[in-house]
């Protein structure tokens, strides 16, 4: 019979039980997410490089950044449009998955014209926007993170 005797006593990261075992996320998605979950609240990145610490490519990253989205493990809040440019997103680590309802925008509840009921091909949920009147964690979020230093990616 193996034994194991933890040793950590500082420096180490809690991570959720529920995540370890949850199969229907990749090894790498759940990667992500302890290295994520690993940093300093108030830490600020870049896609590039936090694939670049990661090892992935640009697109990789997004690819289990989006898994972890989807799956509820963390929470991505865009931020507004200011001049036309990109907003910073701010990402929420969940300590246990929060399922977004999967609804959908401009749903269609009129039969077309053979009779049927349309049928939906998007069945990714809607992504959370910045509404800090419907969700105070947002407002919270806002203050802490987005008041110094550079805007997330």
């Amino acid at each position: 019979m193996n034994n194991i005797k933890n040793n950590l006593k500082s420096g180490f990261t809690v991570i959720p039980n529920k995540l370890i075992r949850d199969k229907e996320i990749s090894d790498r998605a759940r990667l992500l997410f302890i290295y994520m979950a690993s940093q300093s609240n108030d830490w600020k990145f870049y896609n590039y490089g936090l694939a670049k610490a990661m090892g992935y490519s640009i697109e990789t990253l997004r690819k289990y950044l989006n898994e972890l989205v989807y799956s509820g493990w963390i929470t991505k809040i865009e931020q507004e449009r200011k001049g036309g440019q990109f907003g910073a997103n701010c990402y929420i680590i969940n300590e246990q998955p929060i399922q977004v309802s999967p609804c959908r925008e401009n749903t269609d509840t009129v039969k077309n014209g053979h009779g049927k009921s349309p049928t939906h091909k998007n069945k990714k949920p809607n992504r959370i926007k910045n509404d800090s009147d419907k969700n105070p964690l947002i407002e919270e979020t806002k203050k802490s993170n987005f008041s110094r230093g550079q805007p997330l990616e």
